[in-house]
């Protein structure tokens, strides 16, 4: 039995949360929200945030594995960028040194593909120049530097996991992140689905379980490197997903263009084979049968040979 330290419960979180359960993990969860009723009675849960040492101390205690899933920022946010600074770089180098104190084994750490910035070659390879023009990426790409840092001089086992766009059940579709989960909080109210630009900017969109499944691979295999793009490694334009979700719904949906931000990178496209080959991390789920499983969980009727087994 695995003990491991989730820290923070949105939408990767609660999603890894349900998979660690079914695979016997022992869990302690920090999140900002009070436990969930479906979790109640199954793990350790402690309210509070990463700015609270006692909080943070609860949940490593005799944790052999930590995830660390906060963040407080998304790509193209506005951001205040001193008081992220703190909310996200300061605040994990004060969880890391708790790690040290607590004697954590490992911290997997999701980062995010937005380190990478513009590249002119596709697939992007874990050894590509990282040079990010969002705070997002700023911010993410500072903390693997100091994780790097803590392994280093330290000892600290890493993994840090550059996460493409993932997708599916549970992410909120009121939120101001995921394409796919933004276009269904948009069909379900009877709104036109918001497309940036042309349509024509290509991202990697990877389904929830084959992120999990990647994490756990991230917590029990012993491998050199500490560096892993996780993704799908298959480019798609956003156009190609809404024609994606107009096959398996059998509906015409109602799109609008609007303009593009600074942020929105044209092509991003993962290379994952060194997942695949030093983790053995292999994608179950193709676009199409990840798209008819979340539409699925959101009621809605999908066309007779869309339905999810």
């Amino acid at each position: 039995m695995l003990n491991a330290a989730i820290l923070g419960a949105g939408f990767i979180g609660q999603s890894f949360i349900e998979f660690a359960l079914e695979h016997g993990y022992n869990l302690r969860v920090l999140d900002h929200k009070s436990c969930p009723a479906e979790f109640d009675g199954r793990l350790t849960w402690v309210q509070g945030n990463l700015s609270s040492e006692e909080a943070v101390r609860k949940v490593l205690q005799k944790s052999d594995i930590v995830f660390h899933f906060i963040s407080s920022t998304v790509p193209g946010d506005v951001a205040d960028e001193g008081g992220e600074l703190i909310q996200n770089v300061v605040e994990t180098l004060h969880l890391l040194k708790l790690c040290l104190q607590e004697k954590v084994s490992r911290v997997v750490f999701i980062s995010s593909a937005s380190v990478y910035g513009v590249q002119p070659v596709l697939p992007i390879a874990e050894t590509a120049l990282t040079d990010p023009i969002s705070s997002h990426g700023i911010h993410k790409l500072s903390i693997e530097k100091y994780l790097q840092l803590y392994k280093y001089q330290y000892g600290l086992d890493c993994k840090i996991m550059r996460l493409s766009n993932p997708y599916g059940p549970r992410q909120s579709i009121k939120g101001r992140q995921g394409f796919v989960a933004i276009a269904l909080g948009k069909i379900l109210a009877g709104d036109a689905i918001s497309i940036r630009g042309d349509g024509s900017a290509i991202r990697d969109f990877i389904y929830i379980a084959d992120v999990c499944s990647a994490l756990h691979l991230l917590a029990i295999t012993k491998v050199k490197d500490s560096v892993f793009n996780v993704g799908s490694g298959q480019g798609y334009s956003l156009n190609q997903v809404v024609e994606g979700m107009e096959k398996i719904t059998e509906q015409r949906l109602v799109t609008s263009y609007v303009a593009s931000r600074f942020v929105d990178i044209p092509a991003s496209v993962l290379d994952v084979s060194r997942a695949r080959e030093q983790l053995g991390h292999v994608i179950k789920y193709s676009l199409e049968q990840g798209l008819a499983e979340t539409f699925a969980f959101h009621g809605i009727k999908l066309a007779a040979n869309s339905n999810p087994d």
